[in-house]
């Protein structure tokens, strides 16, 4: 179990809540508090907490990669791993493990809209639900095991999730996938569509491209631009510029966007000429973008390519992550469209 930071190990101060220390035994404490017969049924555990914590809010794309290493580091001494994280940036670094790891190393990723030991908190049934999905994970694995979130008494394939509230318990869901299955109150359920993931088998032919170790230093910007109602070329102008390398852009409907507004259409255009990716998703949370009305086609034209039904967080992570490999802008397009674990429905 990793504890990178937030509400989860928050403690109450003059100032508010802080980070803090002693997650170990504090875990501990809360887990004696579960019924004998729950404890149980529970894997045994090392907590290794980060020498900075973070606020999630300041996550990065570095950070990703730092846990991607660390993990890597301890696979052969442990066969799951937990990461405790804030709710915040959640679904970015579930999202991005998912690519980034071992797709035979279930990875799981959890935290909690209130802190650990605040009355009637969703800590601890989290992390204990956590540890029985990772247990479960261990004995059968499905296809894809990295970066799944356990939240709120679900089971969601991460890549596929996003953050839906800020202060339920079920903070967590899947808009355009079913939840794998439930963890509550010590009773684990998978889903029909999670027992038949458990049965196929990675494709090794799309396996995601390896990260160069160059980009680690150097990892390349990537954006996210809301269309809205009257937006105008020159208002956008520094995010279709260097030093971004990539824009997620979130249009209308089923991937539409101002066909009569030339001037935005043109600065897209000379934006994909110059070598920035632009990936064209809905603003809506549930269906695929299709890019067939006329509105639509003409974000093709400039060179922009479908992020079919992608959350919001899968195509950042996985467009960042492709722009660190040492592919060309080609392949980086060929990549992107490549439905390498699941993360969209196409």
């Amino acid at each position: 179990m990793i504890y990178t930071g937030g509400t989860i190990g928050m403690v109450g101060s003059d100032k508010g809540l802080i980070p803090g220390g002693n997650m170990a035994e504090r875990l501990l404490n809360q887990l004696q508090t579960l019924p004998e017969k729950r404890r149980r049924t529970l894997p045994a555990f090392d907590l290794l907490t980060l020498p900075q914590l973070i606020d999630s809010s300041n996550a990065t794309p570095g950070d990703w990669l730092d846990l991607n290493r660390l993990i890597r580091h301890h696979s052969r001494r442990y066969q799951a791993f937990i990461i405790l994280h804030g709710t915040d940036t959640l679904a970015y670094t579930a999202s991005a493990l998912s690519f980034l790891l071992p797709q035979n190393l279930p990875c799981i990723v959890t935290g909690s809209q209130y802190p650990l030991e605040k009355e009637a908190s969703d800590a601890l049934s989290n992390v204990e639900a956590s540890l029985l999905v990772a247990s479960s994970l261990i004995n059968q694995p499905m296809a894809h095991n990295a970066g799944v979130i356990v939240f709120g008494g679900k089971i969601l394939q991460g890549n596929r999730a996003s953050k839906v509230s800020t202060h339920s318990a079920q903070g967590f869901d899947c808009i355009n996938l079913p939840a794998l299955g439930t963890c509550s109150e010590g009773k684990l359920s998978w889903s029909a569509s999670a027992q038949m993931a458990a049965e196929l088998k990675p494709t090794p032919d799309i396996n995601f491209p390896q990260i160069s170790t160059d980009a680690i230093h150097d990892i390349p910007q990537v954006v996210i631009l809301k269309l809205w109602p009257g937006i105008q070329s020159q208002q956008i102008a520094s995010l279709l510029a260097a030093p971004v390398k990539g824009v997620i852009l979130e249009s209308y409907g089923s991937g539409n966007a101002p066909d009569l507004n030339q001037p935005l259409l043109s600065a897209f255009k000379a934006a994909t000429d110059r070598g920035i990716i632009i990936v064209n998703r809905s603003q809506c949370p549930e269906g695929s973008v299709s890019m067939s009305y006329a509105a639509g086609s003409a974000l093709s034209e400039a060179g922009i390519i479908s992020g079919y039904d992608l959350t919001c967080e899968a195509a950042f992570s996985k467009l960042t992550l492709l722009l660190c490999s040492n592919l060309s802008n080609k392949q980086v397009k060929e990549a992107f469209n490549r439905n390498h674990y699941a993360e969209c429905s196409v």
